[in-house]
C-alpha cells in the first residue's frame, strides 16, 4: 500500500543490475529520479539484501535508528 500511495500514477522505470539464483531480475526502480528501493528501505518497508549490492545499508540503518517500519517493534531478519 505504501508503495502505490507513492507512485500513484507516476510512470516508473526499471534498470535491471542482475539475476538471482531462481532467475528473478535484481533491479533499480524509480520513479523520475527517486529511486523507490532506496525510499521503501529508508520507511523500512524492506531489507537491504547485500548478496547483490550494499547500496541501501545506509538506508535500512536509518529506519533501523528511527524505528520505522518492520523496524518499529522485534524483527528477524527472512535468513537469520
Amino acid at each position: 500500500m505504501a508503495l502505490s500511495d507513492r507512485i500513484g500514477q507516476s510512470p516508473i522505470t526499471c534498470e535491471p543490475r542482475d539475476t538471482d539464483r531462481y532467475g528473478r531480475m535484481v533491479a533499480v526502480y524509480r520513479k523520475a529520479s527517486e529511486d523507490l528501493n532506496a525510499w521503501m528501505l529508508s520507511q523500512g518497508h524492506a531489507i537491504a539484501y547485500q548478496w547483490y549490492s550494499t547500496d541501501y545499508v545506509a538506508a535500512e540503518a536509518t529506519a533501523k535508528a528511527t524505528k520505522r517500519g518492520i523496524w518499529a517493534g522485534a524483527f528477524t531478519t527472512p535468513s537469520d
